[in-house]
């Protein structure tokens, strides 16, 4: 069991490793040292991060807040949080771009057809396109977003599913270590056991002379 955990580990360790290349190499990565509040004293426009020639702007996080708060309800004491929380998705996806840009990794626009059929699928009647009015309303009636923010929310999933792809394809296992994870998760042990406890037993034994 232990070396099955140890394979585990370290194939995690592999898998984990080969992200944090793809993602760094070549990027340069700037972060101000304090994360963005909610308050008037700074300006929207300010670059709070960096990645390659692309920047993150305060607008853009006090944006996504606004959203956010639109659908529910953010207590005062949380902006901050919640401001931080989306600084780092917007890291992320920057560095995501950068470098599906640097290695030739993009999303077609029939992938993204396909995938809005998929995710929506009343947008079409039979293999008909409903048209963009009727469109926009099943967009925000079930997703309360815009159709441009929609349409790129399902890009930027499918460029992440072809990272994911990426780095896992590269990763194989052999039959040894399946039939050792087979083991790990199916075999059992029937145990038999007796307590003894030393002080009773030296009470019953009484040794002779010889």
């Amino acid at each position: 069991m232990a070396s099955s955990d140890n394979r585990q580990q370290f194939f995690s360790r592999i898998l984990l490793g080969a992200v944090v290349l793809v993602l760094a190499g070549g990027m340069l990565l700037y972060l101000v040292p304090s994360m963005p509040g909610t308050g008037s004293d700074a300006s929207s426009t300010d670059t709070v991060a960096t990645v390659g020639s692309e920047s993150v702007s305060m607008l853009e996080v006090r944006q996504q807040l606004a959203e956010i708060e639109q659908r529910n309800q953010v207590p005062k004491a949380l902006e901050s949080l919640y401001a931080q929380q989306i600084l780092k998705q917007l890291v992320f996806q920057k560095e995501i771009e950068y470098e599906a840009k640097r290695v030739g990794v993009h999303v077609s626009d029939e992938e993204r057809a396909e995938r809005i059929r998929q995710f929506l699928p009343t947008a079409y009647d039979g293999g008909n396109f409903v048209g963009m009015d009727r469109y926009a309303a099943e967009v925000q009636g079930r997703f309360q977003m815009t159709v441009p923010v929609f349409e790129e929310q399902i890009r930027q999933g499918l460029l992440l599913e072809k990272f994911r792809k990426l780095v896992t394809d590269g990763i194989s296992v052999g039959p040894a270590e399946l039939h050792d994870e087979f083991l790990y998760r199916n075999q059992k042990i029937k145990l038999d056991y007796v307590l003894i406890k030393p002080e009773d037993l030296g009470a019953k034994i009484n040794p002779d002379e010889a």
